[in-house]
């Protein structure tokens, strides 16, 4: 193993930072997700979003039918134990079942570009972040989730 301009050369493709930025230079700090509350119009959101990816895929939105329904099925699963319920504040397993729903997300985005513009674009970690503990927030995020999944299917996505 030899060294470089650079510094330590450890192998081919394995330099020891970024390429893009010298190698002693540490990475931007990731700015903190904000919480945000869903729209009142959250179905022309759905829509609008949707547009939104379809005109960044060259008239084809590039996440697939799979993973979107995989969002959705999580969200689901919270989505019918509080329907079901009266008070103001999501049970604990909930709220945990939320917690890794965002865990699930920002996996799923660090794996996929398609997944992460997808992400972003319908701003779903901020969306999550926005819920609290609020069982109201989190039955409004299930139906905005179910209208993402919906425009998808309607504007053609991308099957598996």
């Amino acid at each position: 193993m030899a060294y470089n301009d650079r510094g330590y050369n450890r192998g081919y493709g394995q330099q020891g930072g970024s390429y893009n930025r010298p190698y002693n230079q540490a990475a931007p700090a990731p700015k903190p997700i904000e919480p945000k509350m869903i729209p009142a119009d959250y179905v022309d959101a759905a829509e609008r979003v949707m547009n939104t990816l379809q005109e960044l895929g060259g008239g084809r939105i590039r996440i697939t039918t799979s993973k979107m329904r995989g969002f959705l099925e999580l969200v689901n699963d919270i989505y019918n134990t509080e329907s079901l319920r009266d008070e103001e504040e999501m049970l604990g397993e909930s709220q945990l079942k939320l917690m890794r729903l965002r865990v699930r997300i920002v996996y799923d985005a660090g794996r996929e570009m398609d997944v992460r513009t997808f992400v972003e674009k319908a701003q779903l970690l901020e969306y999550i972040k926005g819920i609290g503990s609020s069982r109201k927030n989190m039955i409004q995020f299930a139906h905005y989730m179910e209208a993402l999944v919906a425009y998808h299917r309607f504007l053609g996505g991308k099957e598996n």
